[in-house]
């Protein structure tokens, strides 16, 4: 079975082309219609809208498509870290990478939709505190590409404050069943119950100095906590005048697909000029290396345990704890094709947060690991 779907790979090269067009003719047009009334016009003009009906028929051949695309990567057990180590071409990648975003893009939005129809409307399903939103977090087995509308969508319900959605953005990726299960067996207890402390902590942290600093307030608001960042789209992606699910699944990926195209480019190129298997290559025991498991880290796209086969041989021969974390918090919790997602939904200024939110997060996380487990070596 496996040596049929890698037989598929092959093909990636050719695919690649026709998939590349697509996406350069969906951002040239995107690009046109932001920067020209005049096309925005005529193309307002010409294009052809979809009923509810295709809409309906569209997502529900998108989700399909993604759960295909799901079984194939699950059933392939080839990780986008390993085929960026031996299939290096950029059309490859752009194959590869947008078969592993797909699911749960797609996922994310039916999710966000999901809660834009019905959950919005009954409060006691909805996340309030911030422990609250980082154990529903843990439930729910979705990467950053997914957290990002879906943490979205409860932000735009307007009854969770932004620091519990912050931190639910920021556990989720991180912290998920399976993941919890596999860390444990493969990795230990310790290297577990770490992973589940310092997310938790520094998500918390950063939702309450971003709702602090960057969320919009108004007289009412004062004394009650805030509901949306400054700069957010709340008046652009959720309409919340969808008349189903499906069809506010097929509002959001619209608007957010140029940018989900932009970052998987961004990701493809960056898998094919520096490649996540290096991180292996050149990491040592010293700052030096964990900064760069930090910097390599941020932008990987690592997903559904990844970071745990990455971590296995390399703990085995001495990488420190502090190490392991840095990494599994820089690569899970936020990826290139993610922070595409990040702008035009929560505002640039929220974005470049939570950027620095991820970086010095975990870059401290490991130094204040490391550093005690260097003194209780010495003491014990």
């Amino acid at each position: 079975m496996q040596q049929w779907l890698y037989g598929i790979e092959k093909y990636f090269q050719i695919v690649g082309i026709p998939l590349a067009v697509i996406y350069a003719s969906v951002l040239l047009i995107w690009q046109a219609r932001k920067r020209s009334s005049a096309f925005d016009a005529w193309y307002s003009e010409v294009k052809i809208s979809p009923s509810y009906s295709a809409k309906r028929i569209l997502t529900i051949a998108l989700m399909c498509i993604a759960v295909i695309a799901y079984f194939y990567c699950y059933s392939c057990k080839k990780t986008i870290y390993q085929k960026a180590s031996h299939e290096a071409s950029f059309l490859h990648m752009i194959v590869s990478f947008s078969i592993r975003v797909f699911p749960y893009f797609v996922a994310g939005c039916v999710l966000a939709g999901l809660i834009e129809r019905y959950m919005s409307k009954k409060n006691r399903w909805l996340p309030k505190s911030m422990i609250g939103a980082g154990i529903f977090a843990s439930l729910l087995p979705i990467c950053s590409c997914a957290a990002v509308p879906f943490s979205y969508s409860l932000m735009a319900t307007g009854k969770i404050r932004l620091r519990a959605v912050i931190t639910f953005m920021m556990v989720v990726p991180v912290l998920n069943p399976f993941v919890i299960a596999f860390s444990q067996g493969v990795l230990g207890w310790r290297y577990t119950i770490l992973r589940i402390v310092t997310i938790f902590a520094l998500a918390m942290i950063t939702g309450v100095l971003i709702e602090y600093f960057l969320g919009e307030r108004t007289p009412d608001d004062i004394g009650a906590g805030c509901y949306f960042c400054k700069g957010c789209a709340k008046s652009g992606a959720m309409k919340h005048d969808a008349k189903s699910v499906l069809d506010a699944a097929y509002n959001l990926m619209t608007f957010l697909a140029p940018y989900m195209i932009i970052g998987i480019a961004i990701g493809a190129a960056f898998m094919v000029f520096m490649p996540p298997f290096i991180v292996g290559k050149y990491l040592s025991s010293k700052f030096i290396g964990l900064l760069l498991a930090v910097l390599i880290g941020l932008p990987l796209y690592l997903c559904s345990g990844e970071e745990v086969l990455i971590l296995a041989p390399l703990m085995q021969m001495g990488l420190p704890m502090g190490h392991a974390i840095a990494l599994t918090i820089a690569g899970n919790g936020i990826c290139l094709s993610s922070i595409a997602l990040l702008v035009p939904l929560f505002g640039k200024k929220a974005t470049v947060a939570i950027i620095i939110a991820f970086l010095l997060g975990s870059l401290l996380i490991g130094l204040a690991i490391n550093y005690s487990d260097l003194y209780l070596s010495t003491v014990f």
